[in-house]
């Protein structure tokens, strides 16, 4: 985080709110601000003279607060301390302000990890802007407030709060703070790290312009982004310039093997030596994926050698299998992983449960679908135990095609293994199955995800409701609606009006009344369904229920327009 610095910035003048105050009150806060700053400052064993004050949270406000940090800012530990122990043992509320004031003096003293920690829970608390603005209030001097800053950005960063981030980043750049590259490192990995690669870039500009120099690290990051953007003949163009790192070639060696040009990255490879440039697993094992790719036995075998060589792979993979394969999984090298998976098969070779689902993860997020179905279906009939994560990965990618009918099927087994979560993933994909008129396969789904209890989006079920009552299938619909309720799983009000049209149509008016008060209870009724419920009540006579629930519809300021209205209140005569 931020370096130690060897002094300290003092805090700004501060309001005291003197005008709420009468002046004698005013006068025995000074004084007693004064009196427990002296014995801050002058005693050692100081908590047993704070207690015989008898402080409390009415006494100890964050005005006081802050007229006693002004006079103990000098010895910052000490304020620190001071900060800590009111808060736990008389109650102490700090305010947005007091918080932020122990912020910029526990980093203008080198105080890290209690600045760290604090701002941990700010972040949480307060909006991004909210808390910048602040900061810059409470911090004097320019040095200060970008230290302070670039502080607070590397924290929103470093939890993967890019949106929090890049507000502080434009709030720094508003007031004409510059960030620290550190901080500017964080923000960028943050971006790279969400494949938010168009921003990354954009924010890459922005960050030269502020006048950061960029060092080792940043270098690296920009050669990523290129990557990701495809640019890769301006990644040879930074070798070229003497920009070389182990990401920059690592990278570039990616790409040739990808491409099928072993002689380019085996020439790559001898620079990074020449240059004594550190080559691990990850480099070797990308030319080892591109061969297997283009099943070029010849580099295989080379690659491996030297990768056995330098003690990269064992010498005998037979009793390290797992390893070899969750590595290359772990990196996305799947060619590589599939291959000495597919030896263990030939070798009638069982693997751990772990690395059968670092492989379908590692095939599922490849997107390669039809080596990743294979595996699962060894996985299934083998009845092999595979994590969530990868069970998730692999329903991602069937929801992410078109299946067939046996992708389907593989949908539905994965889910009655109650191996997966992905309630959103497997919602949008029944929705698409039923925008595409393949009502069958949506609605075998939603059954086998409602029996697991997984929590489906409405959106898909409303669809289904809808075509369970344009095909004058009531019961499917009705049933649909009870075990969606049974999970607290609510349709849209428009959904429900079509339901309700329908079963008063078919005259099953207990079951529509039983719908609507599920409607009431959920605050999810309109003009329309009051009409459409007083209307078939005044159909079969029940004028009573039909006036109770016109009552209620006015009462709830929901009358329809004039014309409506006048033909709805027709049926009472």
């Amino acid at each position: 985080m931020l370096l130690h610095r060897s002094h300290y910035f003092f805090l700004k003048p501060f309001s005291t709110s003197a005008n709420s105050l009468t002046w004698r009150t005013q006068i025995k806060q000074n004084q007693l601000a004064s009196q427990i700053s002296s014995i801050l400052l002058q005693r050692h064993n100081w908590v047993p003279l704070l207690q015989n004050l008898n402080l409390s949270s009415k006494v100890l406000t964050p005005s006081l607060f802050l007229q006693i940090l002004h006079k103990t800012q000098t010895n910052p530990p000490i304020s620190l301390n001071f900060y800590n122990w009111a808060k736990t043992n008389i109650g102490f509320q700090p305010d947005l302000n007091s918080n932020c004031q122990i912020i910029q003096l526990s980093l203008g003293s080198g105080l890290v990890q209690p600045a760290k920690s604090l701002l941990d829970s700010l972040v949480q608390t307060h909006p991004a802007s909210v808390l910048v603005q602040c900061l810059i209030r409470v911090c004097r001097g320019i040095d200060s407030q970008s230290n302070v800053l670039s502080f607070v950005l590397e924290c929103y960063s470093q939890k993967g709060l890019f949106v929090e981030g890049l507000e502080v980043f434009r709030k720094m750049r508003v007031h004409g703070f510059t960030p620290s590259v550190r901080a500017c490192n964080a923000l960028l990995d943050a971006l790279l790290r969400e494949n938010e690669i168009k921003l990354a870039w954009c924010s890459y500009g922005a960050i030269i312009r502020c006048g950061v120099l960029l060092d080792r690290s940043m270098w690296s990051l920009v050669a990523q982004i290129l990557s990701k953007n495809g640019k890769f003949e301006t990644i040879f163009r930074l070798l070229e310039l003497g920009i070389c790192n182990s990401v920059t070639y690592n990278l570039a060696i990616d790409f040739y093997s990808k491409s099928g040009d072993f002689g380019a990255a085996f020439d790559t490879l001898n620079q990074m030596c020449d240059r004594k440039i550190d080559l691990g697993f990850s480099t070797y094992s990308s030319v080892l994926d591109g061969a297997c790719k283009y099943e070029n036995a010849e580099v295989i075998e080379r690659i491996m050698s030297i990768m056995v060589e330098k003690g990269l792979l064992p010498k005998t993979t037979l009793l390290e299998y797992d390893l070899v394969v969750q590595k290359l999984s772990d990196l996305g090298k799947t060619y590589a992983a599939e291959m000495f998976y597919k030896r263990t098969c030939a070798e009638k070779i069982g693997l751990q449960d772990a690395t059968y689902g670092c492989l379908l993860r590692a095939l599922s997020k490849e997107g390669r679908v039809k080596e990743v179905i294979s595996v699962y279906r060894l996985i299934s009939e083998r009845g092999i135990a595979v994590n969530d994560k990868s069970c998730n990965a692999f329903v991602n990618v069937l929801c992410k095609e078109d299946p067939s009918e046996e992708g389907c099927e593989l949908l539905r087994d994965v889910i009655r293994r109650g191996s997966s979560h992905c309630s959103l993933e497997l919602s949008k994909f029944v929705a698409s199955q039923c925008s595409k008129r393949r009502w069958k396969e949506a609605e075998e789904l939603l059954d086998v995800i409602l029996d697991k209890g997984l929590l489906p989006d409405s959106s898909c079920c409303c669809l289904l409701v809808k075509h369970y009552c344009s095909s004058r299938r009531i019961d499917s619909a009705i049933a649909l609606h009870n075990k969606m309720e049974s999970l607290n799983v609510s349709l849209d009000v428009s959904t429900y009006n079509v339901l309700l049209n329908r079963l008063f149509v078919a005259k099953r008016i207990e079951e529509a009344v039983s719908v609507f008060d599920h409607m009431r209870d959920q605050n999810l009724v309109s003009s329309e369904s009051f009409t459409i419920v007083i209307r078939g009540l005044c159909r079969i006579k029940e004028l009573r229920k039909a006036m109770k629930f016109h009552d209620e519809m006015l009462n709830m300021g929901l009358k329809p327009n004039q014309a409506t209205y006048k033909r709805l209140i027709s049926g009472f005569k």
